[in-house]
């Protein structure tokens, strides 16, 4: 693409010349076409050679030198800037649209993939598997704003379905999808017959009993118009309620929002952290009497059974369906970062885990007040008969989630309005619409009338009674994102990949960790691995940036995702996402386990995808625990580390400060129950050399859906030798398999 002859033809030829040399910038090392003497990305002024024979010392232009430019070489620059950025957007978004955003193919351009120092040799990196070893690619992306990449996203979807619109014209026949086929295959794990449907109808034959009513998409679609059918997806619909709420969010989920002759729709959700646009039908499953099974909406708009059946097809089948949270279907609708803010305290809560009445009201609050989409969960946990006949009797369904519609405060009364998805069955406790709590001016200015289609005021001391937690959904349209697709480390020497992020100017960011969901298999739970998201400062002017400093970590859970928020300043960072309990669990892998990192930020930023650098795992949880952690420090000069709040865990380090002795370290973790080790035993022995630190081991809780506890017990001792004769770290186990990543010991 010429930028140059749009602005002045004068450069079109130097353009032609130099457009095959190139120039690393020594600050940010993106490759520059041979023509720009300023960086594109950091508009860092080219080394030893500079357009105008002067300010060559390598530094971004200052504001002097800006001012004494002439007027040409100023109007240069500046079109460089603006051609820069819409060239980048869409560079970026050609990346985000390829099948395969982690493995970049050999034939890549220069410009935006370039090699990485790694572990692997020459030879390897020359051969065709070496993608197998190394991950050597970096993939570098800048944030765009949602409606810009959903433009995108559209673009190319809306192609795609007119072709398949005008064959099906030409051909005078109706789309079926016979990658999600009208048959039990869709319909249930063992495409067994499901007893309730009998028939797959499209609208048109469908029985309904308004017939004056046509079919349409949308008909002012409101909360109340969604009823649910026979399978337990209530997650699913009280986060579309929600979603439906705001008008312009339903509308980016259809991608087809009129009515399609052919029946051929699409729809765009985000799956595991990742947008993908799902082409359906509008066959649905019915019963003998010709009416759907399963969702719909009233007033004959289609919008409800078509956005679930493309869901269905994106798990696998219907019955995938069946059970989640609140917080699962607003990540899938919205693509936003979503936060759980907790309400039921459990017995084997730490103190600082203890839920705050106030605390949890702030929250709220604030997140009312800044617009995001709220979502509750009630009685989740409850599973005999006799608590959830407690919940009925007072109006509630357990294991089931609400949407929230207001928070309101007036005197000392908390009040959260809810909707049940189901378009019936209120609360009938204190402030319900039949409570004599209630005055006639407080009961009109809060409309407390909606008991008969689900909708009820509750207080914020019931509320923490009878629900398990609020789902919030951060839904900011002015924000940028990214996503990012990638391996955790693991065994067999593979490093994994991790971020490196640029920040330009003072930003807000919200990082979340996704893992690929088991919705879709029927395994009891929907997460596997424990996931952990770490932000550090990183050094800077180098392929392989360091973790030089700790900025923050979200909690370690096994959840289908995690997210950590954080405001960052000008500088480059690194953000490691990581995961253990797969590292000697016994658990066979298809590979490297992989991620889908998302990143919104308030401000632009710009990511580089990059190959783990060699031992950033352990340097980086030592930075945490360090933090963090809790001290051992009995010995002048030694100190050892454990950290297991909210890690879902345990993280035991040692650090040898000594420069005259050898420390010795026995770690016994046997009265642990439900964990596994990365050292795949609970009993270690290490020898540190001096002047250096070690991670011994990481505990991680094996199954999300148990209990669990950690224990250690600390031995530690110095001696001049290290007690094998011969200099230098020994470990038991020994560090097979890669461990060696996470737990040799490291030079202070």
């Amino acid at each position: 693409i010429n930028i140059m002859a749009e602005q002045n033809k004068i450069y079109e030829p130097v353009y032609a010349v130099h457009k095959e040399k190139k120039w690393r910038c020594h600050e940010c090392t993106f490759l520059n076409a041979e023509l720009y003497m300023q960086c594109e990305i950091c508009f860092t002024i080219k080394k030893s050679e500079n357009i105008f024979n002067d300010h060559s010392n390598g530094e971004v232009l200052n504001k002097d030198f800006k001012e004494n430019m002439n007027p040409e070489k100023k109007t240069f620059i500046n079109f460089l800037k603006d051609a820069k950025f819409k060239l980048f957007s869409e560079i970026s978004q050609q990346q985000n649209d390829s099948t395969d955003n982690t493995l970049q193919s050999k034939n890549n351009t220069p410009e935006n993939n370039f090699l990485l120092n790694c572990s692997c040799n020459n030879e390897e990196l020359n051969t065709d598997n070496s993608t197998d070893k190394c991950y050597k690619y970096l993939h570098r992306q800048r944030s765009l704003k949602s409606d810009q990449i959903r433009g995108k996203h559209e673009e190319l979807a809306i192609e795609k379905w007119k072709d398949i619109v005008l064959f099906c014209k030409q051909a005078q026949i109706q789309f079926v999808d016979d990658s999600f086929p009208p048959s039990a295959k869709s319909l249930t794990f063992s495409s067994l017959p499901y007893d309730k449907v009998t028939y797959w109808l499209r609208p048109k034959e469908i029985f309904r009993s308004n017939t004056q009513t046509k079919w349409t998409m949308f008909r002012n679609p409101r909360p109340s118009d969604i009823l649910q059918g026979t399978i337990g997806n209530c997650w699913f619909l009280s986060a579309l309620a929600v979603v439906c709420e705001r008008p312009e969010l339903l509308e980016k989920i259809m991608v087809t929002r009129e009515i399609c002759d052919e029946g051929a729709y699409q729809i765009r959700i985000c799956k595991n952290g990742k947008w993908i646009v799902v082409l359906v039908d509008d066959l649905l499953p019915c019963d003998a009497n010709g009416q759907l099974v399963f969702s719909q909406a009233a007033r004959n708009q289609l919008w409800v059974p078509i956005i679930e059946k493309a869901v269905a097809k994106s798990v696998g089948c219907y019955e995938a369906l069946v059970a989640g949270r609140c917080i699962e279907g607003l990540q899938l609708l919205t693509g936003c970062p979503c936060e759980c803010i907790l309400l039921s305290n459990h017995m084997d809560d730490a103190e600082e885990d203890i839920v705050d009445k106030d605390l949890v009201w702030a929250k709220l609050l604030s997140s009312r007040n800044a617009g995001y989409l709220m979502g509750a969960s009630c009685g989740g946990d409850i599973t005999n008969q006799e608590a959830i006949d407690a919940y009925t009797k007072v109006g509630l369904h357990a294991q089931h989630a609400y949407s929230v519609l207001d928070i309101q405060q007036f005197g000392d009364n908390r009040l959260i309005r809810l909707r049940n998805p189901w378009g019936r069955g209120s609360w009938t406790g204190r402030w319900s619409d039949s409570s004599f709590l209630w005055t006639n001016e407080l009961r009109e200015m809060l409309n407390a009338h909606g008991s008969e289609e689900g909708v009820f005021w509750i207080s914020l001391e019931d509320m923490i009674k009878y629900f398990d937690s609020v789902d919030v959904c951060k839904y900011r349209p002015d924000w940028t994102e990214v996503s990012i697709e990638g391996r955790f480390p693991s065994p067999n020497n593979n490093f994994g990949q991790a971020c490196h992020v640029t920040v330009f100017n003072p930003t807000e960011i919200d990082i979340t960790l996704f893992q690929e969901s088991n919705r879709g298999s029927q395994k009891s739970s929907l997460a596997t691995l424990d996931l952990l998201i770490g932000v550090y400062k990183a050094t800077s002017g180098s392929s392989q940036p360091k973790p030089l400093k700790y900025i923050t970590h979200s909690e370690r859970k096994i959840k289908p995702s995690v997210l950590c928020n954080v405001f960052l300043d000008v500088g480059v960072y690194l953000i490691i996402p990581a995961a253990f309990n797969h590292w000697n669990s016994g658990v066979s892998l298809d590979g490297p386990p992989k991620y889908v990192l998302s990143i919104h930020s308030s401000k632009p930023i710009l990511t580089d995808h990059i190959a783990m650098p060699r031992y950033s795992y352990s340097d980086s949880l030592f930075l945490l625990v360090e933090k963090h952690g809790k001290r051992h420090q009995g010995i002048p000069g030694v100190t050892c580390y454990y950290m297991s709040l909210k890690l879902a865990g345990l993280i035991v380090a040692a650090e040898n400060r000594r420069s005259d002795v050898h420390l010795h370290v026995d770690c016994n973790c046997e009265e642990s129950f439900n964990v596994v080790s990365t050292r795949g035993s609970l009993v270690t022995s290490d020898c540190l050399p001096p002047l250096s630190r070690q991670i011994l081991t990481v505990l991680t809780q094996l199954e999300g859906t148990d209990g669990y506890s950690v224990s250690h017990k600390l031995k530690f001792r110095i001696s001049p030798k290290n007690g094998y004769g011969s200099y230098g770290s020994h470990q038991h186990p020994l560090l097979l398999n890669g461990l060696s990543e996470i737990h040799n010991p490291r030079p202070l």
